[in-house]
């Protein structure tokens, strides 16, 4: 990508250098500019050819190389799994862009338990526990999971247990406990790894998110800051974008999350915050999605093959 923005820049040098000496005389130097502009050209074509082929590469990959990612992290260490393990791993690690922050949308839980969707399991932990292991198999640093009603939330302990001994986990780590920040509502529990000790940085933060971290949000926000201008610490011109962002901060850190998986069935986005879906890209889960893992893959295969463009 960075390449081909150099080319097309050149091409843009080239043209202007051959508009601006229209006027003059044609002559060796004119010569030199017309042949370096359809150099260019020629250059930003072919370019842009591979450019297309990558992105067929991407989106097919898993199926050429005939990955079946279900139950991969479940299976015993067999060399085979081991093996087909570690095949998925390199390819995963050799996407050209990967999200810093991960969200996936799942229908709420009682829509789970009557008819759960493809690639997702009725229960609450087993799914938090699923995207927890792929998303560190995948080198994703920040996970949020969303659930209209708040089940999350309130499985918040027990999903907490579950990912403390999790050997999913462990094997998506390389047979290591990961140090999992793991927070939900007001509560955050800090799951320490393998070197029993708290690193200053996670090598996962999971946040459960429900509707309350939506539309409610800023009703609390409004609530707050008409209270703080009535008690006068707070002037109506310190009511600014940066004031408001502040305190909408994302429970994940800094980073909006780039890539929104929305899961088979849901054909909205149910009240997710919507601030945070500026820069998002958004996939919806494949009808045929076999597991948890097969979903991400494939998403994170069509994340890779799109161009990001800002403004």
């Amino acid at each position: 990508m960075r390449a081909l923005a150099w080319l097309v820049s050149l091409l843009l040098l080239a043209a202007l250098a051959h508009v601006r000496s229209s006027r003059s005389k044609r002559g060796a130097r004119q010569q030199l500019l017309d042949a370096v502009c359809a150099a260019a050209l020629r250059s930003a074509q072919l370019a842009f050819a591979i450019h297309c082929s990558f992105q067929a590469w991407v989106q097919n990959s898993l199926t050429q190389a005939g990955l079946d990612v279900q139950e991969l992290l479940q299976a015993a260490d067999t060399d085979a799994v081991l093996d087909k393990r570690q095949q998925l791993a390199d390819f995963l690690a050799s996407l050209p862009q990967r999200p810093e922050h991960l969200a996936v949308i799942l229908p709420e839980a009682e829509l789970r338990l009557r008819e759960p969707p493809a690639g997702l399991l009725p229960d609450d932990v087993d799914n938090a526990e699923a995207l927890c292991a792929w998303s560190i198999l995948a080198g994703v640093p920040r996970l949020s999971i969303y659930t209209r009603d708040g089940s999350l939330e309130r499985a918040l302990e027990s999903i907490a247990l579950r990912l403390r001994d999790s050997k999913m986990v462990a094997r998506a780590f390389g047979g290591r406990t990961p140090d999992i920040c793991l927070q939900g509502g007001d509560r955050i529990e800090r799951l320490r790894g393998s070197s029993g000790a708290h690193a200053a940085r996670p090598d996962i933060h999971v946040t459960l998110w429900s509707r309350d971290h939506g539309y409610p949000a800023l009703v609390r926000l409004a609530r707050e800051l008409c209270g703080e201008t009535r008690r006068g610490s707070l002037a109506p011109r310190d009511v600014t974008e940066t004031c408001v962002s502040g305190r909408l901060a994302d429970p994940a850190g800094c980073a909006h999350p780039d890539l929104v998986v929305l899961w088979d069935g849901l054909a909205c986005i149910p009240e997710f915050p919507p601030w945070q879906l500026q820069n998002a890209e958004l996939v919806q889960a494949a009808p045929g999605t076999r597991s948890v893992g097969d979903a991400l893959c494939r998403a994170l295969a069509e994340y890779a093959a799109v161009e990001r463009r800002w403004g």
